[in-house]
C-alpha cells in the first residue's frame, strides 16, 4: 500500500470543512423570509378536516399520534422558484425518523468519495491518468471491527462484478432501504462528517449517530472500521483508517424523548418507557428541506444551501429515488416481493389522480417503533407542477415500544389519503 495512507481521512475532513461552512440564518428568520414573499400557503388543517371520513380519527387524537406534516409547493411564477410553505405540528417534538434519514449518509458518502479522490491525487497516491481511481464505482474492502466480523468485500447483489461500491450501496438504500448498505455508507463517512455536511447546508437539527438494525452500545456505534479503496488489481489504493468519532449532543432538549408504558429490548420486555435520548433525529422540516437541497437546487430557500453534489451524483440520486425496485437492473428485485409502491407511501393516493407515467415520486420513507415517515418530492410531468411533502404518524395502540405490534396498516391508509388529498389540491384533477 502506498503511503501516507493513515492521514487521508483527516485530510479529507479538513479540506471539506472550509468548502461546506456557511453562515445560515436561524430557522425563525428562514420562515420570516418566506412570509415576506407573501406566497399563499395551503391550509393543511382545513384541508384535512374537510375529509372527516379519512382523517377525522387521526385529528381527534393528533397529539397522541404525534402528527406532523410539512408541505412546500414550488412557485415558479416569479423570476426565481420559491416555496409556499405550510405545516401541521401536534404532540411532542420528538419522533423517531427511522430510515428516512438514510439519505443523509447517501449524500455525504457521494460527496466524500470525490473529496477522497482529490486528496489522493494531491498526495500523489493516484496517477491522474489512472482510470481505476477513487470513484463511487471503486471496489471497497471493509475490515473487521467487532468480534465475529470478517472482511467484507463481496456483494452478490452487484451483478457488475460482485464488488462493494458506494454507487451500488446508494442504489440499495434508495430502492429498498437496505440496512447493511446504509450501515456501510454510515461507516464510510462517519457521523461527525454527516453532521458537518447536513449542518453546512443549514439543516441544524441533524443528529445521525447509529447504524440500523445493528444493536450496539452508543460508544460502539461511534467506532468505525478501516476501509480500503481498491484498484483494478485488488490492491489498496487508499485506506481510511479505523477511527472513533466524537460523542455529539443528544436529544435531551426535545420533548417526548421518553415514551411507552413498557418496551422490548432484544427479546426482553421491561416495564417502563424507552429512552430515545441517544437515538437518531432530524426535524421534519429539515428532512423536507434536505430533499429540496438535493432535488431542486434551483429553488431559493433562505437559510439553506444546495449540497455540493457533482451533477452525475445528483442525477444518480434522482434516478434511484424515482425508480421502483422491479425496474432496477442492478441490483434486481422480485416485483412480487417489492411492489411499485414499496417505499412510496403517497403513491397509492397520487396514482388515483394521475397515471403512473404522468407523475414522478421521489420518496425516502422510514418505519420503526410505531412511527411511519414519508419524505417525498412530487412532480406532475404533464403540467410541471411540483411539491415537497413530509409527514410522520405514530400508531402504537398498546403503548409498548419495540414489540413489533403497531397499526401500520392505519398509517398506510393515512399516507395514501394524504397523497391523494394534497395532490388534488396542488396539482388539480
Amino acid at each position: 500500500m502506498l503511503e501516507p495512507m493513515p492521514n487521508v481521512f483527516p485530510a479529507l475532513v479538513l479540506c471539506s470543512a472550509a468548502a461546506l461552512t456557511c453562515a445560515a440564518p436561524s430557522a425563525g428568520s428562514r420562515n420570516e423570509s418566506v412570509l415576506e414573499r407573501e406566497v399563499p400557503p395551503l391550509d393543511l388543517e382545513s384541508l384535512l378536516r374537510a375529509h372527516p371520513e379519512r382523517f377525522g380519527d387521526v385529528l381527534e387524537r393528533a397529539d397522541e399520534h404525534r402528527l406532523k406534516i410539512e408541505l412546500a409547493v414550488v412557485d415558479d411564477s416569479g423570476d426565481a422558484p420559491r416555496l409556499a410553505r405550510s405545516s401541521l405540528d401536534f404532540g411532542p417534538e420528538y419522533f423517531y425518523p427511522a430510515s428516512s434519514v438514510k439519505t443523509c449518509a447517501v449524500v455525504t458518502a457521494l460527496m466524500d468519495v470525490r473529496l477522497l479522490e482529490e486528496v489522493a491525487m494531491g498526495t500523489h497516491v493516484l496517477d491522474p491518468r489512472d482510470d481505476a481511481g477513487v470513484t463511487r464505482d471503486a471496489a471497497l474492502r471493509y475490515l473487521p471491527l467487532f468480534d465475529g466480523e470478517e472482511v467484507y468485500d463481496r456483494d452478490p447483489s452487484h451483478l457488475a462484478g460482485g464488488t462493494v461500491t458506494i454507487a451500488h450501496d446508494v442504489a440499495k438504500v434508495l430502492l429498498v432501504s437496505d440496512n447493511p448498505a446504509y450501515n456501510r455508507l454510515f461507516e464510510f463517512s462517519g457521523p461527525d462528517r454527516i453532521r458537518e455536511v447536513m449542518r453546512g447546508a443549514g439543516l441544524a437539527s441533524t443528529r445521525i449517530v447509529h447504524r440500523m438494525s445493528e444493536f450496539r452500545s452508543p460508544e460502539e456505534q461511534l467506532r468505525l472500521p478501516a476501509i480500503d479503496v481498491l484498484g483494478q488489481d485488488g490492491e489498496a489504493l487508499v485506506r481510511i483508517p479505523e477511527r472513533m468519532e466524537s460523542a455529539p449532543d443528544d436529544n435531551a432538549h426535545l420533548s417526548g424523548i421518553v415514551f411507552g408504558r413498557a418496551h422490548v429490548s432484544g427479546s426482553t420486555r421491561r416495564e417502563g418507557p424507552m429512552d430515545f435520548t441517544r437515538k437518531n433525529y432530524m426535524s421534519l422540516e429539515d428532512l423536507m428541506l434536505m430533499n429540496v437541497a438535493i432535488l431542486a437546487p434551483d429553488v431559493e430557500v433562505p437559510g439553506c444551501a444546495p449540497f455540493e453534489l457533482h451533477s452525475d451524483d445528483r442525477a444518480l440520486v434522482e434516478e434511484r429515488m424515482a425508480s421502483t425496485p422491479s425496474a432496477s437492473e442492478d441490483p434486481r428485485y422480485d416485483g412480487d416481493k417489492y411492489s411499485d409502491d414499496y417505499s412510496k407511501f403517497l403513491a397509492p393516493g397520487l396514482w388515483k389522480l394521475r397515471a403512473k407515467d404522468e407523475i414522478e415520486i421521489r420518496d425516502k420513507v422510514g418505519r420503526a417503533y410505531g412511527f411511519s415517515i414519508t419524505n417525498s418530492a412530487v412532480v406532475d410531468r404533464v403540467t410541471g407542477r411540483r411539491f415537497f411533502l413530509a409527514a410522520t404518524l405514530y400508531t402504537n395502540a398498546n403503548d409498548v415500544v419495540g414489540d413489533g405490534v403497531y397499526e401500520y396498516e392505519r398509517a398506510d391508509r393515512f399516507m395514501a389519503d394524504l397523497g391523494e388529498v394534497v395532490g388534488r389540491a396542488v396539482l388539480g384533477e
